[in-house]
């Protein structure tokens, strides 16, 4: 119940007063694990994504320090949010998104590993490829425009959902993990940069 009242609050917030635009709808499937790889603009871009997704609820990855204050620990948890001790190997982290994948419902990771401003995507962490290889899961690259809190925000709210990619289970290494960092990278900004010159969006 909780869940829904902030779904149907957060959908009236973005879709009818931001005005949200989201392209690539029909790369979403319906049901099996998957994991959302977005770039990170600003603090509202777990929520935002999980309004685009529409027919799947996401669970994420989110700084454990977020998780201090007792309410909005609460209120994060319930949009699927989970701690992660950044700049560690945290496995209870690793461990809570193998389960998530495992049962079959969408993961949002943001590889950039925090909020970057500007159009370029800057480097991406492994943990995204690491863990989609280890479990053979599609990656869907995920591009946010204009998420930055005013008055950072120009033009339009949007995003834009790539399609699937595949990805066959194998060992993580150093080779894999930046190839497939490296793919989904290049995907998301290639819509980034085709949206904001007003081309036709390359899903791939």
């Amino acid at each position: 119940m909780g869940y829904t009242i902030i779904r149907v609050l957060l959908d009236l917030f973005f879709f009818h007063i931001l005005r949200l635009h989201v392209e690539g709808e029909e790369n979403i499937p319906s049901k099996g694990a998957v994991i959302i790889a977005a770039n990170h603009k600003s603090y509202f871009d777990p929520p935002l994504v999980g309004v685009a997704f529409h027919n799947r609820r996401l669970s994420y990855m989110a700084k454990s320090e977020l998780f201090r204050n007792p309410l909005f620990g609460w209120l994060i948890r319930k949009l699927g949010a989970f701690p992660v001790k950044r700049n560690s190997a945290d496995m209870g982290a690793i461990r809570q998104s193998v389960r998530i994948i495992k049962g079959g419902e969408p993961l949002l990771i943001f590889p950039e590993g925090g909020i970057v401003h500007g159009r370029a995507l800057s480097r991406f962490h492994p943990g995204m490829a690491f863990l989609a290889i280890l479990t053979g899961t599609p990656v869907i690259p995920a591009a946010i425009i204009g998420s930055e809190p005013l008055p950072k925000r120009k033009g339009k709210l949007a995003v834009l959902i790539g399609k699937p990619v595949e990805v066959k289970k194998a060992r993580p290494d150093d080779r894999n993990t930046k190839e497939l960092d490296g793919l989904v990278k290049e995907r998301i900004q290639a819509m980034i940069d085709a949206y904001e010159k007003g081309n036709s969006v390359p899903f791939l």
